[in-house]
């Protein structure tokens, strides 16, 4: 029998704005029995499948709480669910949690659930169903909460006991009752998605491809078929197969926003920018007080190329935080990468007047260089002057190269060049390997050679980098081959391409340089606009996104890319 304590479903009022978002906490034992733990983390594997799309909101599958933990026994069966993942499942997404209890009464068994606001624990309503047995109690109180609750993906209890057991192990145990509980139904597909999850964390990836192809001559529900490909696709390295299957797992789990995030960036990495805006809109639009979920989705709309609609976005953000800098420095960046340079240096300074401490002056190198790019020199100089003295002030270091990168730039080469010749602060080493890469734009390898073995063994990609390019000058075959017998093997074939694209382009090889960035481009994330703006220039095209200054540090290679 069932019995609903208080809250009917048709008498409570729709609040306003975005649906709830629930999520199913693991339910406490309060039996005195240990033999029927397993029926608390059931209780939220059951309800949270079978609430799905029956209730006035999406409900988290339970595998969007602790996502990062991919190997048995992430959880003792001890633990209850209200002291442990009420935290995960706020960052997931849940604005509701279920909460509930097991007990026993006269031979049979009774479950309650309390339906709660998420962060302030305010109750909404408070359920509970009796039956003989664990999952027909769970039945029962499923079909209090809505009538239109969906059966559970199985109806073989020995299954679901022994997959909960899996899941909860903290030894290799936990493998043999994952493959008892498929023997007991084959079509459970939780535990085929447990199973290969448990088979890569032991490091057996052929043994685990093996299970996935033999999970897919079953019947499995959406989800767990979309983990599996998802599973599937990481075993293979196959990149696009991996964001398919992400973005299935998203659609079927509309209420895990943590989930969408990952989708969103993985989909900005990709350089699928529109979709990535579509994600960022959605959270945005389902939390419209989430200021990161705006900002997010100005950048992911600039980079697809909607300009109008990034700032509105980011004015969304500035109204939400008023008082937050960077709002305006994300405006800011929005207005450089599409070239509108004297809106993108109001804007910087707009942002450290309202924040001086951000970004330890920040603000005021990128407002330098905006009004650099927008032809106002002296104003650019004193911006520079600014952000000078507000780190000095701080006593950031690394100045030198800083001004050494300014002075150089902005056409004032032999200053620059000197200035970094007798620097003595601890930068002395970048310092030397900035003066190398400069020596050799202007032809003078003999001089950059001497400069990179001053500047002494490699601490830093870009020193490694430099290191390689002030080798004798070669054909592009001898490049070639220098940068695999150098740098060899797959772990270091970002580096290689990296080192082999620069020297190239520093030896005067363009047109052997071209396939090695377009490589380059290829293997890097969509978001690296640097090497994309190298690639454009090389094709004598201008870059789509102008790549924004980075105030924390100076990439030796700038004035590669300002040459070409």
């Amino acid at each position: 029998m069932a019995l609903l304590i208080a809250g009917l479903p048709g008498c409570q009022k729709k609040a306003p704005g975005p649906p709830p978002r629930y999520a199913v906490l693991r339910f406490e034992n309060l039996t005195g029995d240990p033999s029927l733990e397993w029926v608390g983390r059931a209780a939220s594997e059951v309800l949270s499948r079978s609430l799905d799309g029956a209730l006035d909101g999406p409900v988290l599958p339970s595998s969007a709480l602790g996502r990062l933990s991919s190997s048995l026994g992430s959880r003792p069966a001890v633990a209850p669910g209200i002291s442990t993942q009420r935290a995960e499942a706020i960052v997931a997404g849940a604005t509701r949690v279920i909460t509930g209890y097991v007990e026993g009464t006269a031979g049979h068994l009774r479950i309650a659930a309390s339906e709660e606001d998420a962060t302030g624990g305010k109750s909404i309503r408070f359920l509970a169903a009796t039956d003989g047995t664990p999952m027909g109690a769970l039945t029962l109180l499923a079909r209090e909460f809505s009538p239109n609750a969906r059966p559970y993906l199985t109806s073989n209890q020995e299954a679901l006991r022994l997959y909960v057991t899996g899941f909860e192990s903290s030894d290799s145990s936990g493998t043999g009752d994952l493959e008892r509980a498929l023997q007991a139904d084959p079509r459970f597909g939780p535990a085929w998605t447990l199973l290969v999850g448990a088979t890569v964390a032991a490091g057996k990836r052929d043994e685990a491809i093996g299970l996935i192809a033999k999970a897919r001559e079953q019947k499995l529900d959406p989800l767990d078929a979309a983990n599996l490909a998802f599973e599937d696709a990481n075993l293979r390295d196959d990149g696009k197969a991996r964001l398919d299957a992400l973005r299935r797992i998203c659609a079927l789990s509309p209420g895990d926003t943590a989930l969408r995030r990952t989708t969103a960036e993985a989909e900005a990495t990709a350089g699928e920018f529109a979709a990535a805006a579509a994600d960022w809109n959605q959270l945005a639009t389902d939390s419209p007080h989430d200021a990161d979920a705006w900002n997010q989705l100005g950048y992911a709309r600039a980079w697809s190329g909607d300009y109008a609609g990034a700032l509105a976005a980011l004015k969304e953000y500035a109204r939400i935080r008023p008082q937050d800098a960077n709002a305006l420095d994300s405006t800011g960046d929005v207005q450089y990468m599409f070239g509108k340079f004297a809106e993108a240096a109001a804007s910087y300074v707009q942002a450290g007047a309202k924040d001086p401490g951000f970004q330890n002056g920040g603000e005021l190198y990128k407002a330098a260089w905006a009004k650099f790019h927008a032809g106002d020199k002296t104003g650019a100089d004193a911006a520079f002057a600014q952000f000078r003295a507000a780190r000095e002030k701080a006593g950031g270091g690394g100045l030198s190269v800083f001004e050494g990168d300014w002075r150089y730039r902005t056409g004032h080469e032999k200053e620059a060049m000197a200035l970094l010749r007798n620097d003595t602060s601890p930068a002395k080493s970048q310092a030397l390997t900035q003066l190398a890469v400069w020596e050799l734009i202007a032809g003078d390898r003999a001089a950059a050679a001497k400069d990179i073995v001053a500047a002494g063994p490699p601490t830093a990609t870009g020193m490694l980098i430099a290191r390689f390019a002030t080798l004798p000058s070669a054909p592009a075959a001898e490049w070639e081959s220098r940068a695999e017998h150098m740098m060899p093997g797959p772990s270091a074939a970002g580096v290689r391409r990296l080192a082999l694209g620069y020297a190239l382009l520093l030896d005067g090889k363009k047109q052997a340089a071209l396939p090695v960035w377009q490589q380059i481009v290829a293997a890097n994330s969509a978001t690296d606009f640097f090497s994309r703006a190298i690639y454009a220039r090389l094709h004598g095209e201008k870059p789509k996104v102008e790549p924004v200054p980075d105030p924390t540090g100076v990439n030796e290679f700038a004035a590669v890319l300002d040459r070409i």
